[in-house]
């Protein structure tokens, strides 16, 4: 049985989960909350990076990574990295902007709205991890409040850069969805597609994400204002539905 090791709410986790489930790959998701997933993500690939895949004795971490290993397993027409070598190019360099830059930003930007809500921050992030470290992080949320913050360099100043940066990726998204085509690169979903729709997933909130996500309503008003902005997007719209028709087909 295959394993990843896995934040439950985190969107490169996401990507994971969503590759194996669009494959139809059997595994168990070993989830834990942020900083006691250290242990384990030492343990199995020697850093701190999740989420992490063990395929039997394969170790993969980093959400790219393990795209790009599992797409092995894709049949023909499904693979989420096109044949062609510009296609592919194109596929890689989006996902890279998306993951390197979206991603990180919009990690930032919800860490920083959150990290001062304890108990809405551990109802999202603790959906499925282990009962001892639900019972343990209230104990341990300064010290992990602290990390946080540190290493993830949540600060007001980059978080308003960071979010200035997104609403620029998804301006510069939102032109290139304007003629009307169904995917990002290529006439089927690759790996692009499914990067845009979970680096952004904290900005849309989308219904059908692998693990338990707050409610708009109850978010706090910026938060709420910026959800809303996004959603009405182009490029909201068109992640939204990426979520609806192709996280669970079928």
């Amino acid at each position: 049985m295959r394993r990843l090791i896995s934040i439950p709410m985190s969107h490169y986790c996401e990507k994971a989960r969503w590759a194996l489930d669009r494959l139809g790959l059997r595994y168990r998701e070993e989830r834990h909350l942020q900083v006691f997933h250290y242990p384990r993500t030492y343990w199995f690939s020697r850093g701190p990076t999740v989420p992490v895949l063990v395929d039997g004795g394969v170790v993969v971490a980093d959400s790219a990574a393990i795209l790009r290993f599992l797409d092995q397993y894709a049949p023909a027409g499904r693979e989420l990295y096109p044949a062609d070598p510009a296609l592919r190019a194109e596929v890689v360099r989006w996902e890279r902007l998306f993951d390197d830059e979206l991603g990180v930003e919009s990690r930032r930007w919800v860490y920083f709205h959150m990290l001062p809500r304890p108990l809405r921050g551990l109802r999202t992030a603790g959906d499925g991890v282990p009962w001892y470290e639900l019972m343990l992080a209230p104990l341990c949320y300064p010290a992990m409040r602290a990390l946080i913050a540190r290493k993830l360099d949540v600060r007001a100043d980059t978080v308003a850069r960071g979010l200035a940066r997104c609403r620029q990726i998804v301006a510069d998204t939102d032109a290139r969805l304007a003629d009307g085509r169904r995917y990002l690169v290529g006439d089927r979903l690759s790996a692009t597609d499914i990067s845009l729709a979970c680096m952004l997933a904290p900005f849309i909130l989308p219904a059908q994400y692998g693990s338990r996500l707050p409610e708009i309503d109850s978010l706090p008003a910026p938060m709420r204002a910026e959800v809303l902005a996004v959603r009405a997007t182009a490029t909201g719209r068109f992640a939204l539905r990426l979520f609806e028709r192709e996280r669970h087909p079928g």
